[in-house]
């Protein structure tokens, strides 16, 4: 009888140590998963209270921006486009009644960017960029109908706002010709996502 008894207080013990797993504070630790998302959300709340407003972040973008291209530092250059870039020449809405337009002929892929680096950061945008100013910029209405905004605005953030930088300039030729990027948001971080001149960049 003495036996059973030692048999059941074994077994009983057993059941409690094959317990649940308990923290130090006697709850259940919680995956990492669950902790990643908590981090994440945390950060997210901080950037919210700090105020930081989407002109802040792309002003802060469009000065790192302005500093590499001074010092022509490719690299750093590369790292800011959202990949992949819109290149297709800037259309409106009246063209896509007039002409067959096909945005997706104009992407160019990560891998592909080395190939079209020198038409899209040529030695004139590279002096022009660093000299441009207030004139130069715009910020692109949240409402627009404009078929080229709404197109390469899909990749970004809902809500965010998008900022275009354009220059006009006169080639070595004497012929005026003009460029434009269009920064937006992505994943919390301005980025390059389109550029546009008046002849395709691809093909």
């Amino acid at each position: 009888m003495k036996r059973i008894i030692k048999h059941i207080v074994l077994l009983l013990l057993a059941a409690g140590i094959a317990g649940p797993v308990s923290s130090c504070s006697g709850n259940p630790a919680a995956p990492a998963a669950d902790t990643a998302k908590t981090v994440a959300r945390s950060a997210q709340q901080k950037i919210h209270k700090a105020g930081i407003t989407d002109e802040q972040l792309f002003r802060a973008f469009l000065k790192q921006f302005k500093a590499a291209a001074l010092q022509q530092n490719k690299k750093q250059l590369a790292a800011m486009f959202y990949f992949p870039l819109q290149t297709t020449p800037q259309w409106s809405n009246d063209d896509l009644g007039a002409a067959a337009i096909n945005p997706a002929e104009g992407l160019v892929s990560a891998n592909e960017y080395p190939q079209y680096e020198p038409a899209i950061l040529n030695a004139d945008a590279l002096r022009l960029i660093p000299k441009s100013t207030e004139d130069d910029l715009s910020e692109i209405d949240g409402a627009t109908t404009e078929n080229y905004y709404k197109t390469v605005g899909k990749v970004t953030d809902r809500g965010s706002t998008l900022y275009e930088l354009q220059q006009q300039y006169v080639q070595k030729n004497g012929k005026e010709t003009s460029y434009g990027f269009v920064f937006g948001k992505v994943n919390g971080q301005y980025k390059i996502i389109s550029y546009y001149s008046p002849w395709p960049v691809k093909g």
